[in-house]
């Protein structure tokens, strides 16, 4: 199953992102707040401003502006560099200090194991993002199914 984005802009090709992908997209990155998306406080669930009974997790025709596209774009231009910076100290470490980083945990909120550290993503979903921004800046808007 997957999120496909339909442009506005008919110049380019409609996108398709994983569906365990985009909901992660949204919330890590903070472009979910541009939507009115959010998590809610129970888990599993979220928050979301419907337009026309749609949203933008629920592959049902959510309409994303020309601006909420173009500063999603923004937001995740903005998130590969710093990804790809931790990905290149992550890389410079020794094994020992890479061990260390994967490992070192504390308990958050509601007592549910986190990670003290930020760790290195695959370059397949920085790749993914790169191919989201290019489209979100061309696509003068988008719906989501």
């Amino acid at each position: 199953m997957s999120y496909d984005l339909k442009p506005r802009n008919k110049n380019i090709e409609e996108i398709s992102i994983n569906a365990f992908r985009w909901p992660i997209i949204l919330q890590e990155t903070g472009m979910g707040y541009l939507l009115g998306y959010g998590r809610d406080i129970q888990p599993s669930k979220y928050i979301y401003l419907p337009r026309k009974k749609a949203s933008p997790v629920s592959n049902d025709g959510f309409k994303v502006s020309s601006f909420e596209a173009k500063a999603m774009a923004q937001i995740t231009r903005g998130y590969i560099s710093v990804k790809k910076l931790i990905n290149k100290q992550y890389e410079s470490m020794t094994e020992i200090e890479k061990n260390e980083i994967l490992s070192a945990k504390y308990y958050g909120e509601k007592g549910l194991v986190q990670n003290l550290y930020e760790h290195p993503v695959d370059e397949s979903f920085i790749k993914s993002l790169e191919i989201f921004a290019d489209f979100a800046e061309k696509s003068q808007g988008f719906e989501i199914h």
